[in-house]
């Protein structure tokens, strides 16, 4: 309590402590990575564990879809080709001097000049064979495109896309049962699954089982002895199994989800943990406890956002992060489109069912909206739903526009339904642009207030080095959030063009009902659109501060009963 009522009068403007500002910070931070899967390092600066780079594409040799396909794949090919040539040319003479000298020198210029001749001539002749290959796979592209079939860009052939069958394939196991198997290689390797593994936690238990308290390990159902693998395991099934979007209808859902979540603080953090075991919650006066339920509703868009958009990629990350395999993850990812396409369908079925009946289409919009005003209110729901309808509109006005594979016909020549596509592309673009911008200002902002700090540190002023801390914490927060949202639209986006892909080339329904579908779907995505959030939903800035004092304050009644 005494610590709620001094960091209240620090977030509503008044003077506080710069070291409280940053512990403040700091703990909300520990809450994104424990949720969002954003790596510590990205948020404090520090150097970064190995990055996995594949470079199994860098000439493409997969199998093109059409011509337009080769020609694309082919100049690709022939870019990196160029560019990688002219990379090592450059680099080769620089690495050679500084390992070997003047000799290293020679030797590099060498090795570069090779590389500059052989890497373009590599590129040139993959990007001819590719043009090629699109050119002989365009016939068979145009009549399978025809007979209603979906180009699947990992196997690269054409399938059949079937509902009824994917619902019982989604049946024959589940997604707990793919992110079980990562959590066991981490394991028997000693380490733990998730963000833990990823970021370099072990799995070795902190005590030998004697703790002055058990409260905290009783929450999340856990014994004293349990490795931090374990711990984080139980911690994400209780968040899922309590979140208050989960159980609108028990009025004690915030506490309990309140509760694991600072437990699973203390017991996820090794000094924390430790304090505890020796001391019990006496240990941890001086420790401001995070309500993760404001960041976990900020970042995921709130669990009423599951049926539109599944599990977000980052939550998977949080759940089994580095333990799972490529293709695991690819797995994940067809299942997770897979259940988005059985719901999309089955609410989509009433419009199908409406069958030019204008009420029942009255009654059919009425529903999205209903739906709509309801998730708007989520934290960025306003945002999302703007995202996933605009995928919605432009895959439907695709599908009925375009003469190959679709319900359009040759009229316009298939433009209607490239500028649908190349809507879609620039979109984007621009979401990919938004997130690498988003990052070079979380770069820029800590070189930045780090500089300023050490200034401070050089002049003998500790409280100034404190609070150009403190301003560097929350300055590189708000752009680590800006980061993970565009992060995360691209996931979405990427997402629902998939699902709405399987739903509008279902070969399990007719080609009629398949058109009413992309109807339906392009009502859906206009409504969606159209939607606007709340009075004061709308600030993401004031969001995030929102957040911000509920995870360190909470409601004026939590106050009132913690006093």
């Amino acid at each position: 309590p005494g610590l709620r009522s001094e960091q209240g009068a620090t977030m509503s403007g008044s003077s506080g402590s710069p070291r409280a500002d940053a512990k403040m910070v700091e703990d909300a931070q520990r809450a994104l990575v424990a949720f969002s899967g954003v790596p510590a390092t990205a948020v404090s600066g520090e150097a970064g564990a190995e990055t996995e780079i594949d470079l199994n594409d860098f000439m493409s040799l997969r199998r093109p879809q059409n011509i337009m396909s080769g020609i694309s794949s082919g100049m690709q090919s022939v870019g990196k080709g160029v560019l990688g040539g002219a990379a090592a040319l450059v680099a080769a003479p620089v690495v050679g001097a500084r390992s070997e000298g003047l000799s290293g020198f020679a030797k590099g210029l060498g090795a570069g000049l090779c590389a500059a001749v052989a890497l373009p001539f590599a590129g040139a002749a993959v990007g001819i064979t590719q043009i090629a290959r699109g050119a002989y796979n365009t016939p068979e592209a145009i009549m399978e495109a025809n007979a209603g079939k979906r180009w699947d860009s990992h196997r690269r052939v054409w399938v059949a896309e079937d509902l009824v069958q994917e619902s019982l394939r989604l049946s024959e196991c589940s997604d707990e049962d793919i992110l079980e198997k990562a959590r066991e290689r981490a394991k028997a390797r000693g380490e733990a699954p998730g963000l833990e593994g990823a970021l370099g936690g072990g799995g070795a238990a902190v005590n030998g089982g004697g703790v002055a308290s058990t409260e905290y390990y009783d929450a999340l159902e856990v014994a004293p002895t349990a490795t931090p693998a374990e711990i984080k395991r139980s911690y994400y099934l209780l968040a899922r199994k309590l979140h208050p979007d989960k159980n609108p209808d028990d009025p004690e859902a915030h506490q309990k989800f309140q509760r694991i979540g600072e437990a699973y603080q203390v017991l996820s953090d090794e000094s924390l943990r430790k304090k505890y075991d020796e001391r019990g919650k006496d240990g941890l006066k001086d420790h401001a406890f995070v309500d993760p339920s404001a960041f976990f509703a900020m970042l995921f868009g709130s669990d009423q956002m599951e049926g539109l958009v599944g599990r977000l990629q980052l939550a998977t990350l949080a759940a089994a992060g580095a333990d799972l395999t490529k293709d695991e993850r690819r797995l994940l990812q067809e299942r997770r489109v897979g259940r988005l396409a059985v719901k999309l369908a089955a609410i989509l079925q009433g419009y199908v069912d409406a069958d030019a009946d204008n009420a029942k289409i009255k009654s059919f919009e009425g529903h999205v909206r209903g739906m709509a005003d309801h998730l708007v209110a989520a934290s960025y729901g306003d945002i999302m739903l703007h995202t996933i309808g605009f995928v919605y509109e432009k895959q439907s006005l695709e599908y009925q526009t375009d003469p190959v594979g679709g319900m359009g016909t040759w009229a316009d020549l298939g433009f209607r339904a490239n500028y649908a596509r190349m809507e879609q592309m620039g979109k984007r673009m621009q979401s990919q642009f938004n997130a690498l911008g988003a990052g070079m200002r979380v770069i820029s902002t800590m070189r930045a207030a780090d500089t300023e700090a050490k200034a401070a540190q050089g002049g003998g002023d500790e409280s100034a080095a404190e609070a150009a801390m403190a301003k560097r914490q929350k300055d590189v927060l708000n752009h680590v959030m800006e980061a993970i949202w565009n992060a995360s639209a691209l996931d979405i986006e990427a997402t629902i063009r998939k699902t709405c892909d399987k739903v509008l080339h279902d070969l399990s329904v007719s080609k009629e009902v398949r058109g009413r579908r992309a109807k339906g779907l392009e009502i859906m995505g206009r409504i969606f659109q159209a939607v606007k959030a709340p009075d004061g939903k709308g600030d993401r800035m004031r969001d995030v501060e929102e957040a911000m004092r509920k995870a360190f304050m909470g409601s004026e009644e939590d106050g009132a009963e913690s006093d």
